[in-house]
């Protein structure tokens, strides 16, 4: 782990998303605790959008983008986070789109992803 990945374990950022996610290596090992009542976020990068096939309840809109090829990125990772339903709004084009999630986060998704990335590696 570098030291940044080390400082954003103990960092609010994480400990507002560990309330619903956690990060599970595919063989198990728990790189990150936090919660089951969103998806596992290993593997996020590049990942399509309602990627974890062993999470069951994405929202439809969130669904319907990834399924409409919309991939994981720092940047699209970020202004998600900074308003989950405008995102999936202009991603979907639909007007009343929602995701389900009730978090926001204004800064510092992009070093959020980054350790995300560096816990999947």
């Amino acid at each position: 782990m570098t030291a940044t990945t080390v400082a954003l374990a103990d960092d609010s950022r994480w400990r507002d998303c560990r309330t619903c996610h956690a990060v599970v290596a595919p063989d198990g090992t728990e790189l990150a605790r936090g919660g089951r009542s969103g998806p596992n976020l290993y593997g996020i990068a590049n990942r399509p959008l309602a990627g974890d096939s062993a999470f069951r309840f994405y929202s439809d809109d969130l669904r319907a983008a990834g399924a409409a090829g919309l991939r994981w990125s720092e940047a699209n990772f970020a202004e998600y986070l900074a308003d989950p339903d405008q995102f999936l709004r202009s991603a979907t084009g639909n007007p009343e789109a929602e995701s389900g999630m009730h978090v926001q986060l204004r800064r510092g998704a992009t070093e959020l992803f980054d350790y995300l990335r560096g816990l999947s590696n």
